[in-house]
């Protein structure tokens, strides 16, 4: 049989014998200070170490070195806190990885404490979840430094070159909240496969800052966009057509969306904005503008300000219909910045404004990790991607009389 097999099934045996006398013993725990898991992390470290040890000493001359004891730590771990056995060689040259030196937390417990933080927790919040439950005793101030560490995952994701083709890019600008703070300036983008990437986040230090945005997305290797989903401002569009000469631009429906809920108490965004949205992906033009007249006799009076800002912008909506329901769905962005912005106005009811630019980064790149790991997350956002995929690509390579292309193009 194999080794690893027999191992297998003794800790198998061992757990299920630590079970039983748990339960004799008036109940099963295993998260926490004496947690079943915590006795068996315990023990899996400590072979892990033994192993690694025996293979450091035989890549040495035999009488050169050997064992020298070991020092006992306590370890920080999703489970709970866990004390081992390190062992240590008589010549210090001993360097494990499955306990790096001077560790005192596992990488997994900094996974759970980024996860949690994604999902909304405060840090006081945090603190309070991982004593109760798993017995770990953290610092805010080690919280803080431990979501910190998504700022140099960022840093390194934003170095990694980038598709050449992107079919759909959204650019959009996200506030960490409702009562203000720093902005940042985000894209999005759908690759040729059909599934979802954040290309980057930069914050918004400048008036305008969308030109320089599409020239790093373009030293990062992106050389053709089909489809820009964006504010449709001038400075928007020339530099995206300057940049790629054949990308149509889109008039976002989230950033309609948001100009029109301002005008509405936040109670009502929910089903307004999905009112709102029906609108955009009706089957024609007509069709629209009778799901447009119908809301805006249901909402009534009171919301006139919101369908003003609607109506307003219907010229830009209007060129949309150019594309199939389907493609103009995920045109409307699937939903996704509409979940960030809810997800970062939850974080911020938990955890306050956030006081800089670095602190925006941080939230909004942790509300979108926790997005990207939904369920879900990773699929093609339309159900017929190739067919959709070839449309987007004719309206790109379509050539409009100006040599420019834009939504403004004629039905084809």
């Amino acid at each position: 049989m194999n080794p690893a097999a027999l191992v297998d099934q003794r800790l198998v045996r061992q757990l299920a014998q630590a079970a039983a006398a748990q339960v004799e013993g008036g109940g099963l725990r295993l998260l926490g200070e004496g947690g079943l898991l915590q006795s068996l992390t315990k023990e899996l470290i400590e072979q892990a170490l033994e192993l690694e040890l025996q293979e450091h000493l035989r890549g040495d001359r035999p009488g050169l070195n050997g064992r020298n004891g070991a020092r006992s730590r306590r370890l920080l771990t999703e489970v709970g806190p866990v004390e081992v056995r390190v062992p240590r060689d008589r010549a210090g040259s001993f360097a494990p990885r499955t306990v790096r030196p001077r560790a005192r937390r596992l990488p997994g417990l900094d996974r759970l404490v980024i996860s949690l933080t994604a999902r909304g927790l405060s840090s006081g919040e945090l603190v309070a979840h991982l004593s109760e439950v798993y017995g770990v005793e953290l610092s805010r101030e080690t919280v803080s430094a431990i979501t910190d560490q998504v700022l140099d995952e960022l840093a390194e994701r934003g170095r990694h070159p980038l598709d050449p083709v992107y079919p759909v890019v959204f650019l959009d600008s996200v506030r960490c909240g409702r009562s203000g703070g720093p902005l940042v300036h985000l894209a999005l983008g759908i690759s040729a496969d059909g599934g979802r990437q954040v290309l980057g986040l930069w914050p918004a230090d400048e008036d305008d800052r969308w030109p320089k945005v599409l020239a790093g997305l373009a030293e990062r290797g992106v050389r053709e966009v089909w489809v820009l989903v964006g504010d449709t401002t001038s400075t928007l569009a020339e530099a995206a057509t300057g940049r790629w000469p054949q990308t149509v631009v889109h008039r976002s429906a989230t950033h309609l969306l948001h100009s029109a809920l301002r005008h509405a108490p936040g109670e009502d965004w929910g089903p307004l904005s999905r009112d709102l949205r029906e609108v955009c992906t009706a089957p024609t033009e007509a069709a629209a503008l009778e799901r447009l007249a119908r809301a805006e006799r249901e909402w009534g009076p009171g919301h006139r300000e919101s369908f003003r800002v609607w109506r307003a912008a219907w010229p830009q909506l209007a060129t949309g219909f150019r594309f199939s329901p389907e493609a103009r769905r995920l045109l409307a962005g699937g939903g996704a910045l509409e979940r960030l912005h809810a997800r970062l106005r939850r974080i911020e009811q938990a955890a306050g404004r956030v006081p800089d630019e670095r602190s925006a980064l941080k939230r909004t790149y942790l509300a979108l990790t926790a997005l990207e790991s939904a369920t879900g997350a990773g699929q093609p956002w339309a159900e017929d991607w190739p067919a959709v995929r070839e449309e987007l690509r004719r309206a790109a390579h379509t050539e409009s009389p100006t040599g420019h292309h834009s939504s403004d193009a004629p039905h084809h």
